[in-house]
């Protein structure tokens, strides 16, 4: 596309096909010189630069590639339609990650970045693809003479007061969108919450580095940056678009594994879904004073979840959104399996307005296998209640129970896989397909124990006792023995307390 046809502005084409904005003074935002070559030698050298690209994720090193690099950033926007004849702006595209899905599901694309670093970035990571433009310019100075019918705005709109002058930036940019699209028009903004759950629980603030800089009002850094709550967000939005729709990213927009529709959030049946996600501080480690899953599950059930969200993916129209839409309740990706294995889990309601859970590999094949580890589709009713895992995170925090007490729960459990074993030689075996029959998947429920998330299948029997051990590993690792859990777990070989919780709570 030649950007002239559609702007009233002189650009230049420069060598690496962006259209740059004559007198355009280079905006100083970037990772870094040595992060950005990192990544154009990466784009040089890499043969799939596509949104989905694993070959790409082999390259993260550290924090900036992996924000570059990873598929999540493009699982933002997993499980959402779009109508791909919709024409499409986006504003602040960095070096092309989000760009590229772009590229890869609309017809018309155009992007805008005030870096020319970043924007020659964004072309090379979009090589290829005829559907997209990108310019170089401060978006507020370019004059279309054409309406979109979609902006995109990903982590962008908090830096209003940094690019654009005047009393309430804020409300100048949303006004600029509102102008740039059509009457049926839709504003995409993806953005963290000045409330987000993981910053009372000691999270440094995104953009800042500072701890509490949010939830304080940005009293330090508010002239440069600063992000909303859920409501004062919608208020501002309320001004120029009258349709708002919120979703939900976990743990965030940055890098989402599961992405929550308002509905179901708000309603409190996905606090054990929320809860097994856990926060990152990208600027080190977590030091997590308190439990967030069950803070979490407390949250839920008091429907105070999407207010504590970290962040927001919200959608708002001029008039009805059109051409989008979301055909489940939740969806999450495994991301951080091999290819063959990543999966995608729907939550939805069946045509009985029942909620159900459906998982399925990411390639769309019915069965993967490697060796005799077979995964295969898999379908269960959804259960918002707390799992196993779920009641034993409580368990750990008393100062009262003994370690037997604690992991009680544990022996209606082996006592429901040692009635389906199987005895052979003095060994108790089970089928393969309770080899994932681990503590997340397992719910103790009046009529019996219910099992979750059957998607793994081992080609033998396996020893009751490996399945045991598998569980209790998987349960230790995650919870890290936290400094706030019982004294009975503070323990420093893994080793030791995985051989002796079994007898404890008397499963082998």
């Amino acid at each position: 596309m030649n950007i002239q046809d559609i702007t009233n502005n002189d650009f230049i084409q420069d060598k690496s096909s962006v259209w740059v904005l004559k007198q355009h003074e280079n905006f100083a935002y970037s990772d870094g010189r040595d992060s950005e070559k990192y990544l154009e030698y990466v784009f040089t050298k890499a043969d799939d630069l596509s949104s989905s690209s694993t070959e790409l994720e082999s390259y993260i090193k550290d924090w900036p590639s992996e924000y570059h690099l990873t598929t999540k950033r493009a699982r933002l926007f997993a499980g959402f339609d779009f109508d791909a004849s919709k024409k499409v702006l986006e504003v602040g595209g960095g070096c092309g990650a989000i760009t590229r899905y772009l590229g890869e599901t609309f017809n018309h694309v155009v992007s805008i970045e005030g870096s020319i670093n970043r924007a020659r970035l964004a072309s090379l990571r979009t090589e290829g693809l005829d559907s997209v433009s990108i310019i170089c310019a401060p978006f507020q100075e370019i004059e279309f003479t054409e309406k979109f019918d979609i902006i995109f705005c990903v982590g962008v709109y908090e830096y209003s007061a940094s690019f654009v002058s005047g009393e309430d930036p804020y409300h100048s940019v949303l006004n600029y969108f509102s102008n740039m699209l059509t009457p049926d028009g839709v504003i995409v903004i993806a953005i963290e919450n000045q409330f987000g759950l993981k910053y009372f629980n000691a999270a440094r603030e995104d953009h800042t580095r500072t701890l509490y800089e949010g939830i304080e009002g940005y009293h330090r850094h508010g002239h440069k940056v600063k992000t909303f709550g859920k409501y004062e967000l919608e208020d501002n939005l309320k001004d120029f678009f009258p349709t708002i729709q919120f979703y939900y990213p976990y743990p965030d927009y940055k890098l989402p594994s599961c992405i929550i529709s308002d509905d179901f959030l708000s309603q409190g049946h996905a606090g054990e879904l929320v809860s097994q996600i856990k926060s990152r501080d990208y600027y080190g480690e977590l030091s997590r004073p308190w439990n967030e899953a069950l803070v979490s599950m407390e949250l839920s059930k008091n429907g105070m979840l999407p207010f504590f969200a970290n962040s927001f993916l919200v959608f708002a129209g001029k008039a009805q959104l059109t051409g989008i839409s979301f055909n489940q309740l939740a969806i999450t990706t495994t991301s951080d399996r091999v290819k063959q294995f990543r999966t995608q889990t729907r939550i939805y309601k069946d045509d009985n307005g029942d909620i159900t859970v459906s998982k399925k590999a990411l390639s769309g094949e019915s069965a993967v296998a490697k060796d005799k580890l077979t995964m295969i589709e898999s379908s269960s009713a959804w259960n918002d209640e707390g799992s196993l895992q779920s009641l034993l995170y409580s368990n750990c925090m008393s100062k009262k129970m003994s370690l037997n007490e604690i992991f009680l729960p544990c022996k209606a459990w082996v006592e429901y896989l040692a009635s389906v074993a199987e005895h052979s030689n003095g060994e108790k075996y089970l089928d393969g397909h309770y080899i994932d029959s681990i503590f997340p998947n397992i719910y103790l429920e009046s009529t019996g124990i219910t099992i979750i998330d059957k998607e793994w299948v081992w080609e033998d029997n396996i020893k009751l006792n490996v399945i045991v051990i598998r569980a209790i590993f998987i349960f230790l690792d995650r919870v890290d023995r936290a400094k706030y859990f019982s004294k009975h777990l503070q323990v420093r070989s893994l080793r030791k307390m995985i051989s002796l919780l079994p007898k404890v709570s008397g499963s082998l």
